[in-house]
């Protein structure tokens, strides 16, 4: 387990309270005394603290004696990526994802694109906490050098993914929206490759995300939505500030949940490949673990995290992975999110069946699923999620089955509901599914007032 530094995935707080300038050196310091040795691929999102953060870790890492290669503004994928074709020890990438541009924060990744393990950044909190860096002399400091490619790199190796030969065939039409994020260097791109005809909204870096809000959801998506009908488009693509999410578009303007997109990677990649096995997220909808299970696979649920996938991934030999946020692994190319090769597989798809997105993702079907989240000090979510425990299924009845991976997991006779901590903000989500609109709405309706009751009592 971590301690107070990291969160979900990697360090992420708001910028001048929680994340300082003097952290991000000492974090630096933290992760070369870490590694010893090696050189640390170094990258950033739009944030417009990003530079000067970059700047302080890269000055604490070559302090240590580690070398640093820098590549500007690229996605948290795309550095992943590179840290493993490079050979490279490491990654780091200045980010804070889909939280607001207040936001900052830090992820970093192993050389075999995979993001650290919880026991890993454990050490590294307690180098850090200590202050027993390595201190390199004048004449062993580290090299600082760039790669200013990274993405052209990137794009290079994902034609080699696919059937670009018959995606080109097709010309398709498709809308992209980087959200102003990491994004606008590599999918406009990408998609030029792919012989389609792109336009691109919120097409330029810009660090306070005027276009929408960073987190791809449909309430946010409404331009994209509008424009992809309007312009009889293909394929609608969103992701978040640095890229680690995308969230697909149907040519008729509906949103596709990750979990759903996930659903029909896996009936593909199942029909083809000898590991039968899925790894997806506790708050994933069921609808998967059915569409796996019918082509002969089955699915395997974790916490919260790409990383908790990936790591399950490596250890089950699984096919496919992802979660219903818009997160997919493809471990046949690599171990971090890949949104560039899940727009790559879907636009194949559609060239090799003659078929629309919609029309494909049709045959996934749709659980009614609702989510909100309210506010909770971090240092009071351990206590309300102790009380929920024992509360919460009291309160909602007819309960199946209790489950604690990743916060309380309820599985109800119609429908579950999950509710967990934020690791990267200070909130409870609540998330549920059931089989009708109805149904769901007095789960999620009882869950929140029992959570809001314990809030206030805590």
């Amino acid at each position: 387990m971590t301690g107070k530094l990291f969160g979900t995935t990697g360090v992420r707080k708001l910028y001048g309270e929680g994340f300082t300038l003097d952290m991000a050196l000492d974090l630096g310091k933290a992760v070369g005394t870490y590694l010893r040795e090696g050189t640390i691929l170094l990258a950033r999102d739009a944030r417009t603290t990003g530079k000067m953060v970059a700047d302080s870790l890269c000055a604490g890492i070559v302090s240590t004696g580690v070398n640093v290669k820098r590549a500007g503004v690229i996605p948290t994928p795309t550095l992943a990526f590179l840290a493993k074709k490079l050979g490279l020890s490491a990654g780091i990438m200045v980010t804070a994802s889909h939280n607001p541009p207040e936001y900052t924060g830090v992820k970093f990744w192993s050389g075999d694109s995979m993001g650290f393990t919880p026991d890993m950044e454990a050490e590294i909190e307690r180098i850090y906490e200590s202050k027993e860096f390595k201190v390199a002399d004048w004449s062993s400091l580290g090299d600082i050098s760039r790669i200013d490619n990274g993405a052209e790199i990137h794009i290079e190796e994902l034609l080699k993914q696919c059937d670009v030969k018959k995606i080109r065939s097709k010309q398709y039409h498709v809308i992209v929206d980087p959200g102003n994020g990491a994004a606008c260097v590599l999918t406009p791109y990408l998609m030029r490759e792919l012989g389609c005809k792109v336009i691109t909204i919120n097409g330029q870096l810009d660090g306070h995300f005027p276009g929408r809000r960073s987190e791809p959801e449909e309430e946010t998506l409404g331009d994209l939505i509008k424009l992809v009908k309007d312009t009889a488009a293909n394929l609608g693509i969103a992701h978040d500030g640095d890229s680690d999410r995308v969230v697909f578009v149907t040519e008729k303007g509906e949103v596709v949940r990750g979990d759903r997109t996930i659903a029909l990677f896996a009936r593909n990649a199942l029909g083809i490949s000898r590991s039968k096995k899925i790894i997806t997220t506790v708050d994933s909808s069921k609808v998967l673990d059915e569409v796996v299970s019918e082509v002969g696979g089955s699915t395997e649920r974790t916490p919260v995290g790409d990383i908790q996938v990936a790591v399950k991934i490596k250890e089950t030999d699984a096919v496919l992975g992802g979660e219903a946020c818009g997160v997919f692994i493809f471990p046949e190319f690599h171990l971090a999110p890949e949104p560039f090769l899940a727009a790559c597989k879907i636009l194949e798809m559609m060239a090799e069946s003659d078929r629309s997105f919609g029309d494909l993702i049709s045959e996934i079907p749709i659980y009614p699923l609702k989510k909100t989240k309210l506010a909770v000090p971090n240092d009071k979510k351990a206590t309300v999620m102790n009380a929920l425990t024992e509360s919460l299924p009291k309160a909602l009845g007819d309960v199946k089955e209790v489950l604690t991976v990743d916060g309380l997991g309820i599985s109800l006779t119609q429908g579950w509901v999950l509710v967990r901590p934020s690791g990267t903000e200070p909130v409870i989500r609540i998330t549920c599914e059931a089989p009708t609109v109805e149904i769901v709405e007095d789960i999620l309706e009882r869950a929140k007032k029992e959570v809001e009751s314990i809030i206030g009592d805590s």
